[in-house]
């Protein structure tokens, strides 16, 4: 398809949905007082849950006024902690393929699904006839940060003894049980769980929703409830495409797909209440999104992927002058407001507010990252960045200047940071960022040839500008591991072939070139109030251009 406009008459008056909308008069009125309500659809039957997933699991969402419901939880806020670990279980991270899932105690968690069982008795002895929730022996899933504040995974238990509290998982987590988080979880989905304002429980087996609704509420608000996971709009090979006006809504899957095409713009929409991505664009150039909203999604928000890294072929994908806020509400880490990869893309002019972990997230080259407004991010995560990158020597050529970066959340153990650039990172400017009141400004973990010029950095208590010498000690064994990800990245890049031998000669020689060393490091002109003094190796300031410190 070439030179199409499909475009609403009026903004907004154009929605695209796979939902149900159904009357809260369809549903069955257990509790009038307590504002209980269900209703069983036959169509919301579905298949069990994995034994382990990342975030979401398939089931129906639901929303009144666009307002999302959430699955029922103990405890309703914040997380648990599990008294302590027995068995760690299997870490496919470091390549364990047992499968064996952790062993922990949590005395908490016991009583309290005694409890939550005591609630469903006595709510199935006086509701009425018409409940179908029925089944206290429903699988329990557990969500948490098991091992590290910036790794989420959801798991079934396999079994709990209710004396000791001692709780089996029917599948490993991805890092083993225990760590720095020191096991946090909640659970979810739970019948007596069910005890709080816009909470539902889902029965799979039956297709059956019990919510309680808001105190405040319309007398017969209209109930949306998201179930189909496919790509409501597909858009491939096509040239010079606009879609304007129009808001995609109630969807558990993605919104848009952009693949292989060449000026498709996605302009003046909305993208609310999806349970996982709004718009994904790969292959092509010239794709973007432009002043439209991405509010109140499951996973990450927008993906931007093209270009061809082999001769450094910008793709030209772009998120600009959108507002971008309360995503990543399922997948909590590493499903950023916007996802970069591949060469090229442009992120310019965006609001990003209110997600656990990362606004933006990159891999790839030569990305701009410029005048965004970042505030309230890494808010429920530990050792993370608003903006960040990791572990890849040949990420050279991307800018991110001229962004403001407030308010993001603090930290149980290792600081959050405005920017990072973890893990050897190099080739990356910095350059004239605004960074407040966060817990910590500027990380860059190793690496070489970084520029980091004129930052003004305010109200960063615990570290403003640091950078590190980690290839001198603790990384040294990965750096030593020729398996390891820095090389095979490395050896994965024609750095010996046009243009990446003109543009990065200097990838050539790092295998020579002391490769732990943080070398070729440019500091200068950055302002620093109200803050901890910046922290640089002794290396960096041998081998760079530093100004100060």
């Amino acid at each position: 398809v070439k030179n199409l406009t499909i475009k609403a008459e009026n903004p907004g008056d154009v929605i695209i949905s796979s939902g149900i909308e159904i009357s809260l008069s369809d549903f069955t009125c257990l509790d009038a007082e307590k504002r209980l309500y269900e209703i069983t659809l036959p169509e919301l039957i579905s298949d069990p849950w994995p034994d382990s997933f990342r975030g979401y699991a398939g089931w129906p969402e639901v929303y009144i006024h666009d307002n999302p419901f959430h699955l029922a939880r103990w405890p309703n806020e914040g997380w648990a902690k599990i008294d302590s670990v027995i068995e760690r279980g299997s870490i496919p991270r470091e390549a364990d393929s047992a499968e064996l899932g952790g062993r922990f105690q949590s005395k908490e968690l016991a009583l309290a699904l005694i409890q939550g069982l005591e609630v469903e008795r006595q709510r199935t002895k006086v509701e009425k006839a018409e409940s179908q929730v029925t089944n206290p022996d429903s699988p329990i899933f557990l969500s948490g940060y098991w091992c590290y504040k910036w790794y989420d995974e959801s798991m079934r238990v396999e079994s709990i003894d209710y004396e000791t509290g001692e709780v089996s998982m029917a599948a490993p987590h991805r890092y083993g049980i225990g760590g720095p988080s020191g096991g946090l979880f909640y659970g979810i989905n739970v019948p007596g769980f069910l005890d709080e304002d816009s909470e539902y429980y889902f029965d799979r087996e039956t297709g059956t929703i019990r919510m309680i609704l808001p105190e405040r509420m319309d007398e017969n608000p209209m109930v949306q409830i998201g179930y189909r996971d496919f790509t409501l709009m597909d858009i491939q090979n096509c040239q010079n495409v606009q879609l304007e006006g129009i808001m995609f809504k109630y969807h558990n899957g993605l919104a848009v797909n952009v693949l292989n095409s060449d000026s498709v713009e996605i302009r003046h929409c909305e993208f609310r209440c999806l349970a996982q991505s709004a718009v994904e664009i790969s292959g092509g150039k010239n794709c973007g999104v432009h002043a439209s909203i991405v509010a109140c999604i499951g996973a990450t928000g927008i993906s931007l992927d093209g270009g061809d890294r082999s001769t450094l072929t910008p793709a030209h994908h772009y998120v600009t002058k959108s507002n971008i806020y309360n995503f990543a509400r399922h997948i909590k880490t590493y499903a950023p407001g916007v996802k970069l990869a591949g060469v090229g893309q442009i992120v310019r002019g965006n609001r990003f507010r209110d997600a656990p972990h990362n606004a933006i997230l990159f891999t790839g080259n030569d990305h701009l990252i410029e005048n965004n407004d970042i505030k309230r991010v890494c808010w429920d995560t530990s050792d993370a960045g608003a903006i960040y990158c990791g572990r890849d020597w040949t990420m050279g050529g991307t800018v991110i200047q001229n962004n403001t970066i407030k308010d993001l959340g603090q930290a149980s153990h290792h600081h959050n940071w405005a920017i990072y650039l973890d893990d050897l990172v190099s080739g990356i400017d910095i350059l004239n960022n605004i960074i407040d009141n966060c817990p910590s400004g500027i990380l860059v973990g190793g690496g070489r040839y970084n520029r980091v010029i004129g930052n003004k950095i305010t109200n960063c208590p615990k570290a403003s500008i640091m950078y590190d010498g980690r290839g001198l000690n603790w990384y040294t064994q990965y750096i030593d591991d020729p398996d390891n990800e820095l090389w095979q990245r490395l050896w994965a890049m024609p750095i010996t072939e046009s243009p990446w031998k003109d543009r990065f000669p200097w990838l050539q020689e790092i295998k020579d070139d002391e490769p732990g060393v943080p070398k070729y490091v440019t500091i200068l002109d950055n302002e620093i109030i109200n803050s901890a003094v910046p922290a640089i190796h002794p290396a960096v300031k041998e081998f760079g251009t530093i100004q100060g410190w």
